[in-house]
């Protein structure tokens, strides 16, 4: 601030004139309009009505350093890629899964109560989710394909990814978005909201073949993503973070501002590998296998309801079948029985169901031992020559052979037709209720599912 004085004489009178710099008046009236936000690490910067109501703290770090080795939810490790059409026209979906934000966009789990920003009641207006896909790498990320809405090419030949944001449903582009955050994802007390983890996205990450090959990176018949990890990036949007300088609308090529605060990334590398040879698909499965009603006298003296059903196979000539690991010389197909809800994995783990290589030996009820649900039986699965298939828990490890649910599709099955290039096959099984060992029976419903699964190894 500057003060002048000057005296008037003749009027005997002192005037003051008071003027202020520019500087000056700033810092003034700064504390008045100021708002800011935080990332928060600890639970010392949440309210006591913060953490009343439920809320916690911890630690947390950036997604661009965190979510390479993350798997999806139901992302397979290996992708089929074949160049007969009538297998894989283009627009074919090769592979989805979900990437949760709270356990698979960072190196930590979130609960969904945690909080990972706070702001001023000021910031009300001005908080986003932004969301963009690395457009900064020509060979994943930056071209858009016009034979896929939405999707980019992808780092092997005649693929591309089309990611989408969950809760406002639009794709990711190379170009950032924004998502308004409001007061029903947030806690707030007189003074600050807080952004808790629930407050973001999941994604839904598409694999597609594409014709075209304008760009990629690798077209060998067997390659694992090791190349870019950042294709789909979450950043938090508020006053007083440097991710705040990011608009909607700025090419990620250049900006990504503030990664050390964004909250989550997803990406494929060290995920999955591209197998390129000649392919297999399930032709047919039936919807619903139903089993026969059994009491639980005669269950616990030994005997079995079984139902039969069959499942058919397509594959182009020359596929080969075989549950070793493929190589760049050798595209090995193999199928199996995928036990496709977690909490039937869940049962038969503690339960002790499973092989030494991790295969399940039995399939349960989602809801196994609940009110109005059976325990003390499950269901087994039967090859035509009456050998019990294990059964697999994920579809993340191949080329581990039958201790973990994998059979040489032609092991299975046998050729009832071909031409053309193509063989059709056919494997007649055998769906079994029965009791479990050393457990006690209870009356009651099952209903379980599986995914019959052919892939390359």
């Amino acid at each position: 601030m500057k003060i002048s004085l000057c005296s008037m004489d003749n009027a005997k009178k002192r005037k003051i004139s008071i003027s202020f710099s520019s500087a000056v008046l700033s810092i003034l009236i700064s504390p008045l309009s100021h708002a800011f936000c935080i990332k928060v690490n600890s639970i010392s910067s949440l309210s006591r009505q913060a953490i009343a109501a439920g809320y916690t703290a911890s630690a947390w770090q950036s997604g661009t350093t965190a979510a390479l080795s993350t798997p999806f939810s139901g992302l397979p490790s290996i992708i089929n890629i074949t160049n007969n059409m009538s297998f894989q026209p283009p627009g074919s979906l090769l592979a989805s899964a979900v990437g949760q934000f709270l356990i698979s966009g960072s190196i930590q789990h979130f609960s969904p109560n945690q909080i990972l920003f706070r702001c001023s009641v000021n910031d009300a207006n001005g908080l986003y989710e932004m969301y963009a896909r690395n457009g900064s790498y020509p060979s994943a990320g930056q071209y858009a394909t016009d034979e896929v809405d939405g999707a980019y090419y992808d780092i092997a030949a005649n693929t591309a990814v089309r990611i989408t944001n969950l809760k406002s449903g639009e794709y990711y582009s190379r170009y950032w978005k924004g998502r308004k955050l409001t007061a029903d994802s947030w806690y707030a007390d007189n003074e600050y909201i807080y952004i808790p983890a629930s407050a973001f996205s999941d994604i839904l990450y598409e694999i597609f073949k594409v014709s075209s090959t304008r760009q990629y990176q690798n077209s060998s018949s067997y390659f694992k993503d090791d190349f870019m990890p950042n294709r789909a990036m979450i950043a938090f949007k508020g006053p007083g973070l440097e991710s705040d300088l990011l608009q909607v609308g700025q090419d990620s090529w250049f900006y990504q501002w503030g990664a050390r605060e964004w909250p989550a990334t997803w990406g494929t590398n060290g995920l999955v590998t591209f197998v390129r040879g000649a392919s297999c698909q399930i032709e047919h499965v039936p919807p619903l296998v139903i089993l026969p009603a059994a009491t639980v006298r005669s269950l616990s003296l030994g005997e079995k309801k079984p139902s039969v059903f069959s499942v058919s196979v397509r594959c182009e000539s020359g596929a080969k079948s075989d549950t070793r690991p493929s190589s760049s010389s050798n595209a090995n197909i193999a199928m199996g029985f995928l036990v496709n809800q977690y909490e039937s994995i869940a049962h038969a783990n503690r339960l002790g169901l499973m092989t030494s290589g991790g295969g399940l030996t039995w399939l349960l009820d989602a809801r196994y031992g609940q009110p109005g649900k059976a325990s003390g039986v499950g269901i087994r699965i039967y090859d035509d020559k009456g050998e019990a298939l294990n059964l697999l828990p994920d579809i993340r490890t191949t080329g581990t052979g039958n201790a973990r649910g994998w059979y040489a599709y032609k092991s299975l099955t046998s050729l009832v037709s071909s031409g053309d290039g193509v063989d059709i096959y056919n494997g007649e099984f055998t769906a079994s209720l029965e009791a479990l060992p050393r457990q006690q029976i209870t009356p009651g419903k099952v209903n379980a599912q599986l995914q019959v699964i052919i892939s390359f190894q």
